[in-house]
């Protein structure tokens, strides 16, 4: 920290937004030994706040509690930057017009992401998980003091502004932290609300995060709603009426095999669909399932399938007799690079019985009624090449619900040759239609995902 401080007052030139950010790119993150210039938070659910500069601009050191977050605040005349050290923040966007704020969108940063944070901009910082987060902050000019720095409150829809008392941007009602507060001033709308149409939505995780995390997230994710997925599946008729068909082909193919013993479910979930489609293609083989959420491996073991609690790529081995075929039926798509995919794909080649075949659907980036094309233009206007993205990787979470996910989109090229590079000979590929045409066979992945047969060369 007296490295940094030691730069900042060695600071040359006008302070501007893309100054101020070359600065922060010259910085080594691992330089940097903050735990002993951390302050404890003056009173539970706020955070604790350490000047280090105030000239030529300000840098202050944030530790954020397990679920602590800032209130909702207006930045008016001044910008800076959020630099995370540590765990994750959630930067949240409002708009306010009238007398409506509106919660219009999120972004979560991980270690090493950076937040801009421009002049006029309505939002609040957020620590979404059980663990503390730490962030580097730089404003221009420095927040001397709170004085005039207006917050809103979203329970009670007041306005309130702050004294030269205050000691962070939250809202309490200590005495003296607010000098004026108007009551019931807007009506809020959150993003669940303003999003109640959609059942997903994409939210950006800055920088990509290393694929053990991406792996840890996808699990939480899937976990927080095992108990409802199922209904999940029912009760989306779009949904519903994919599945059914992906399973369906499935079983015919399965059916039109002379005799078929194991079979090996990858992200085997609740192990609902696996029974389906073993009931559909009148085979009486032994199914076997693979799945990272505990609470869902509990469900399918409930249910009479063999499950392994393990990831698929880096488990260890499972003690079965060569298979017939493995089915990796909505989740190939959730491994996080191309690395992680190919090893996926090497694993299944050698569980395979030689002929045996290779199930798997996949997003297609180039599906004109999905995220696709949304996803290539938020990976060329955001840049995300630079933040560890590839080409048709999305994160997401649902509606509603708290924890984030990650899929990736393909293209037909792609999932091909990944495919053809590691000993496997393409069966049949089908396009079937998902958000628009649900179910149905489409001519091409620009009007659907895409689902692969593909059977281990002998």
């Amino acid at each position: 920290m007296e490295e940094i401080k030691h730069k900042i007052a060695s600071w040359k030139g006008p302070v501007t937004f893309k100054s101020l950010k070359e600065f922060i790119d010259g910085l080594d993150q691992s330089d940097i030994d903050y735990e002993n210039w951390l302050t404890d938070p003056q009173s539970p659910g706020d955070y604790g706040r350490t000047i280090l500069t105030l000239e030529p601009f300000e840098c202050v050191l944030i530790h954020w509690p397990a679920g602590v977050g800032s209130a909702v605040h207006l930045h008016e005349g001044l910008f800076g930057y959020v630099w995370i050290l540590e765990g994750d923040l959630d930067n949240i966007f409002f708009q306010h017009r009238e007398d409506q704020l509106i919660e219009k969108n999120s972004t979560r940063y991980v270690k090493g992401g950076l937040i801009p944070e421009p002049d006029g901009v309505i939002h609040k910082l957020q620590n979404p998980t059980n663990k503390r987060a730490v962030s580097l902050h730089f404003y221009y000019p420095a927040i001397e003091s709170f004085d005039g720095m207006k917050l809103f409150d979203l329970d009670s829809g007041s306005i309130g502004e702050l004294s030269d008392q205050a000691q962070t941007a939250s809202w309490n009602t200590t005495p003296g932290h607010f000098k004026e507060v108007s009551e019931k001033a807007f009506q809020f709308t959150s993003f669940a609300e303003w999003n109640s149409a959609k059942s997903h939505v994409m939210v950006n995780v800055i920088p990509k995060p290393e694929p053990n995390r991406i792996r840890e997230m996808n699990g939480a994710y899937f976990s927080e709603q095992a108990h409802r997925y199922d209904f999940s599946d029912f009760n989306q008729p779009s949904r519903q009426r994919y599945v059914s068909q992906v399973d369906q082909l499935v079983a015919e193919y399965l059916g039109s095999l002379p005799k078929v013993n194991d079979v090996l479910d990858i992200a085997v979930g609740t192990g609902r669909r696996a029974l389906s489609i073993r009931e559909m293609s009148k085979q009486p083989y032994t199914i076997h399932g693979v799945d990272i959420s505990d609470e869902m491996c509990a469900i399918a073991t409930d249910r009479g399938i063999d499950v392994h609690n393990q990831d698929w790529v880096h488990g260890a081995e499972i003690d079965v007799e060569p298979l017939d075929a493995i089915t990796f039926l909505y989740a190939f798509g959730h491994l996080a690079n191309r690395e992680t995919r190919m090893a996926a794909v090497q694993r299944v080649y050698r569980y395979l019985k030689p002929g045996g075949l290779f199930f798997l659907d996949l997003f297609s980036l180039r599906n004109v009624n999905e995220w696709g094309p949304r996803a290539m233009e938020r990976y060329e206007n955001s840049h995300l090449d630079q933040q560890g993205y590839e080409r048709g990787d999305v994160f997401y979470r649902k509606t509603g619900l708290q924890e984030i996910a990650f899929v990736h989109y393909f293209t037909r090229e792609e999932a091909l040759n990944l495919l053809a590079e590691n000993g496997f000979e393409l069966v049949k590929m089908h396009c079937i239609g998902y958000a628009k045409n649900p179910g149905e066979l489409v001519e091409s992945e620009e009007k659907g995902n895409m689902f692969i047969v593909a059977r281990k060369s002998s």
